[in-house]
């Protein structure tokens, strides 16, 4: 599947999942639920959003620290957010991940590094997801649905298994050597060497804490915000429920289905906050609130990206 019909395949598969929760939920109750929200603590949640770009732009400016590519806080922000902007135009909530690297690699002597760099800032973000809803699933064991554990338990897996067979196999290892691999010639030596530098993250457990403890702080940061979005709708949800859904649904869209996660989203947040009785109009909402706190997000950094190529 060519690069633009693959684009116009998620921009549909957006579309029809949105339109049919829409249909779903009731046009008219979403449009009130919407018409609802509370702007002043709306644009709190925009600022909480937008702080989070910084504390991920840090971790990201430690971790190439770690491995020596040491870059000053203020260019990693900068990097972030040009990152932030491409997401919009890309399937999943990581696809500016590669734009970012590309752009911070010319700066860099061993390229590779910035894709190194950026991948284990997702697989932190992984393990900290996993370790937040993983915690408040056990300790909410008993109020949590049969129907959200059912959706919950093997979504959790689904990170576990990455994170196995990325850094307990050399699976992948193995596969970059297929001969089928070999006509791609320099474009092949280059994921090889990604590869290798993904792999000698495991290797620095010490410095690799303080990221941790930072992503852990950052996805803390998304669960609040969509608290504080419920807020804003007027939604009366007890807090311990998003810290078992928001991680499922911070999971789900890292699938290359939909542009950022639209309609995956939406669609999760339907599925399990309905669960606890919450209105499917309401849950949408809730969901679709979130990812306009995105699209803000997405334009502040369309104009740092538009500032950082009229200076370059």
């Amino acid at each position: 599947m060519n690069r633009k019909l693959r684009y116009a395949v998620n921009v549909s598969v957006s579309i029809v999942l949105i339109a049919l929760i829409i249909n779903m939920a009731g046009a008219g109750r979403v449009r009130e639920q919407l018409s609802g929200i509370s702007i002043p603590v709306f644009l709190a949640a925009v600022a909480i959003e937008n702080f989070g770009v910084a504390v991920s732009a840090k971790k990201w400016q430690m971790l190439l620290k770690i491995k020596g590519s040491g870059i000053p806080f203020l260019t990693a922000w900068k990097y972030y957010y040009i990152g932030t902007f491409f997401n919009a135009f890309l399937p999943t909530s990581v696809g500016g991940d590669a734009i970012k690297a590309y752009a911070l690699s010319k700066n860099l002597e061993k390229r590779e590094e910035a894709f190194s760099s950026v991948i284990m800032d997702r697989m932190t973000g992984l393990i900290a997801v996993l370790g937040i809803g993983s915690v408040s699933l056990v300790a909410g064991w008993k109020i949590i649905p049969e129907a959200a554990l059912m959706l919950c338990l093997p979504i959790f897996i689904l990170p576990v298994i990455l994170l196995l067979l990325t850094f307990k196999t050399d699976i992948f290892g193995r596969m970059i050597k297929w001969r089928i691999f070999y006509r791609f010639g320099k474009f092949r030596d280059f994921v090889e060497k990604t590869y290798v530098s993904v792999r000698e993250y495991k290797n620095m457990k010490g410095e690799l804490l303080p990221v941790m403890l930072i992503s852990l702080f950052y996805h803390f940061l998304l669960v609040m915000n969509n608290y504080v979005l419920s807020i804003a709708l007027g939604l009366d949800i007890p807090i311990h429920y998003f810290f078992v859904f928001i991680p499922v649904a911070e999971i789900l869209v890292f699938l290359p289905v939909t542009l950022q996660g639209f309609g995956v989203r939406e669609g999760t947040y339907v599925a399990l906050f309905s669960s606890v009785n919450l209105e499917s109009a309401k849950s949408f909402a809730l969901g679709f609130s979130d990812q306009i706190v995105k699209l803000i997000g997405n334009a502040i950094g369309g104009f740092v990206y538009l500032f950082h190529t009229l200076r370059n």
